[in-house]
């Protein structure tokens, strides 16, 4: 440093130190001048500010040298600092510069000595009870911490600014113990695992958790403003809304005649439940059945006794309107978010009336306006909040939601039952196909089909493959799919046949819509197991689906013509088939490829192949014998599979699909004997007959694919040759093992003529 800079800094800290002695020294000088001593102050100011954070924050000093506070010294400086601005010459850039510099400077400063200066009372606040002042004090800090980090490093110290972070930190930390001590204390809520619950609300409270007395009681409004301050009041308020919630309205709500008392006295008042209970009558709850006007009339007042108690007690001497409108408008919206789903359901909805020409007689839900007009009195939720008088401005739509939930409801109790009954439909079953005569019906082929024709042999269930009617094919459903429809029948019906307006009609369509929804989210989750292992099962539901899809693809379009001008462009159930029809292949398929597997597992590695089968050594009959018996057990096992699944599908599944089923099963061991049998060359007659012989029980799963009884083929001879065509029609390997066999038959009696 050279002489001239040592002199130069020198000069400015004398003259610094005379004119904070001299004030009238400091006006009589130049800007210029001034503008260098304030520089010098502020340097100074900084040091002692950081000297009384290090001395008074840092925990690893033994000695606290308590010097004199900074901010009556940084104070002095915001006068000099103006006096500076009003001397300074604007024209001069230089200057100007320099005193926005020491304008930054001089800020941080001062939010460094404000910080300090609060961080030092905190803890006599919490002691002596100021937890307002505390508060505010925390809040302050926090906005100039905030300051501070966007001050260059130039200007503050970033350890001083750590330190006082971490000060800060342990305080709010302190002041927030404080605070939850003084919740529990002023809100008790004792119920000791009893009958009764009991409320305690103290106005004030006298002592910290150490039982030293505060010099100032804190009040409610001291508590409130503190959470208001350090925005914890939400957390606070979600405890005592959830304790009302669960201890008082719900119980109030589901025995209105569960008794409710107030006590009051000069430094607390008491709100208890149940402690006046004279019988076990009285604690009979309140089902939907039951929900009459008295019921609600006690609901109301008990209720409003409760909401009294609230705003009285739990805010006792505070100013709603003025101090803390934010903290009693959150435990309102809170209380009234969770509580009015539950008056709408419990006690609204009930009181609709089951007939559509009463619903203009609301008299019996008076009570329910008057107890959501007492929460607005209150003030615990705002005019556009007020949903019990908006549900019965609309009670037109409140009574179909009740419809609809009441179809719902019964829908979902039916479905979610361990019912494994099942129906025959379509054909020539009990049930009646409603489709069947609406197909007749169309153009006069009522009469036509009966004479006969395709579509009489369709509806007789002859070849339903060849099937082109609306006529469902005679197969079983279960229960449930069979309730399902005539539940949405019987809905659309209603809906077509009532003079009510369109809103109502959509929400009865959307509900049978719904209604559908139920049976492909339940079903499939309820017989997960079953349908992998119980083909009857896989069946049952595959055919549910079916039959489902059939009354979809014509439910809608029956009822057109009768339902409201805006519903007949756009009320249709087809749509929906293609869920339907991806939940009858989910549910068929993995049963069907585990099938297959079982049957490829069952025929193994078959030994008909090997050497001893080809020759006719005498001698060689035990080797022959013992082969002969594994290869034929090995076929029955796998035709005996395929025979289990015949019994299962010929009783519930339609023909149609019953064929296929079978198609894919036989294909497996069909295709597996006549790939065998390609590998065979020449044999001789002896292992020709044998093969022949072995194969039976392949040829005989050609039974299986008979005719109809009902069908003109059943009285002739010439039965199996139909069977043939069928087996031939629906497994692809079915022709291929014939010819093998044919040269099997001419093996076998060539040799037997040349004999």
């Amino acid at each position: 440093m050279s002489r001239n800079s040592r002199r130069y800094r020198r000069e400015a800290a004398a003259a610094a130190a005379t004119a904070a002695n001299d004030p009238a020294d400091f006006e009589r000088r130049t800007g210029e001048e001034q503008l260098t001593i304030l520089e010098a102050l502020i340097e100074e100011a900084r040091a002692s500010t950081y000297e009384a954070i290090n001395s008074h924050h840092r925990d690893f000093l033994s000695i606290r040298l308590h010097g004199q506070d900074p901010l009556d010294e940084v104070a002095t400086l915001n006068e000099k600092y103006g006096l500076v601005q009003s001397t300074i010459d604007p024209s001069a850039c230089k200057s100007i510069e320099r005193l926005d510099t020491v304008g930054r400077g001089l800020r941080a400063i001062v939010r460094l000595a404000k910080i300090h200066a609060n961080l030092k009372d905190i803890d006599d606040q919490i002691l002596h009870g100021d937890v307002a002042v505390a508060a505010s004090s925390i809040a302050e800090i926090g906005e100039f911490l905030s300051e501070l980090e966007d001050d260059s490093p130039l200007l503050v110290d970033a350890q001083a600014v750590d330190l006082l972070q971490m000060q800060y930190l342990k305080k709010r930390s302190a002041l927030k113990a404080e605070l939850d001590y003084l919740m529990a204390e002023m809100y008790q809520i004792n119920d000791a695992g009893s009958s009764v619950v009991e409320m305690v609300v103290s106005y004030c409270v006298m002592s910290n958790y150490d039982d030293v007395p505060y010099e100032n009681p804190v009040t409610l409004g001291d508590l409130f403003f503190a959470l208001t301050n350090l925005d914890l009041y939400r957390d606070k308020m979600d405890v005592l809304a959830d304790a009302l919630i669960r201890r008082w309205f719900i119980p109030l709500l589901r025995n209105p005649n569960e008794s409710l008392a107030v006590t009051k006295v000069r430094l607390f008042a008491t709100m208890n439940i149940g402690a006046y209970t004279a019988s076990a009558s009285n604690r009979s709850t309140v089902d939907e059945a039951g929900v009459t006007q008295s019921s609600c009339v006690l609901v109301r007042d008990k209720w409003s006794t409760v909401l009294d108690f609230i705003r009285d007690e739990m805010f006792h001497d505070v100013s709603i309107d003025e101090d803390h409108t934010v903290v009693y408008e959150y435990l309102g919206s809170k209380l009234w978010t969770a509580l009015c789903p539950l008056l709408h359901e419990s006690l609204l909805v009930p009181l609709v009336p089951a007939d559509i020409d009463a619903i203009g007689d609301t008299q019996h839900m008076v009570p329910l306006l008057e107890l959501e007009e007492r929460w607005l009195e209150l003030g615990l939720i705002a005019a556009d909040q007020q949903s019990i008088k908006d549900s019965i401005r609309a009670l037109l739509q409140t009574y179909v939601s009740k419809r609809r939930r009441d179809l719902l409801t019964t829908v979902a109790s039916i479905l979610a039952t361990d019912d494994a009954n099942t129906v025959v439909v379509g054909g020539g079953g009990p049930v009646t196909d409603m489709l069947c005569d609406y197909a007749f019906s169309s153009g006069g082929k009522k009469g036509a089909s009966a004479k006969g024709g395709k579509g009489a042999l369709a509806g007789a269930g002859f070849d339903e493959d060849c099937d082109s009617s609306l006529a469902f094919p005679r197969c079983s459903i279960s229960v449930h799919a069979q309730t399902l429809v005539e539940f949405a029948r019987e809905t659309i019906g209603f809906t077509a046949s009532s003079d009510e307006e369109a809103k109502t009609a959509a929400l009865y369509f959307h509900a049978v819509r719904d209604a559908f929804a139920l049976y492909r989210c339940l079903m499939p989750c309820q017989w997960s197991a079953a349908l992998l292992a119980d083909p009857k099962r896989a069946f049952v539901m595959f055919n549910d689906c079916e039959f489902i899809c059939h009354h979809l693809s014509t439910l809608g379009f029956r009822y057109q013509d009768k339902w409201p001008h805006v519903l007949r462009a756009s009320a249709t159930f087809v749509d929906v088939i293609s869920a339907y029809r991806t939940l009858s292949k989910a549910c068929l398929s993995p049963l069907l490829a585990r099938l297959r597997t079982q049957i490829a597992k069952a025929l193994g590695s078959s030994e008909w192949l090997q050497p001893r089968w080809l020759s006719s050594i005498v001698g060689s009959g035990d080797a022959l014998d013992r082969c002969y018996e594994a290869c034929e057990a090995q076929l029955a096992l796998a035709c005996g599979i395929i025979g289990q699944v015949a019994h299962v599908g010929a009783t519930h599944l339609p023909r149609s699909m019953y064929l296929r089923v079978m198609g894919l099963l036989a294909d497996v061991a069909v295709g597996h004997v006549t790939r065998r049998l390609e590998e065979i060359g020449s044999a001789s007659d002896f292992t020709a007959r044998a093969l022949v012989r072995l194969t039976t029980p392949i040829v005989a799963l050609r039974d299986w694919f008979r005719p109809t009884p009902s069908s003109h083929f059943a009285s002739l001879n010439d039965g199996a040759a139909h069977r043939g065509s069928l087996i031939s029609k629906h497994c692809k390997e079915w022709d291929a093992f014939q010819i093998q066999i044919s040269r099997l038959d001419k093996m076998a009696s060539h040799i037997s003529t040349i004999v």
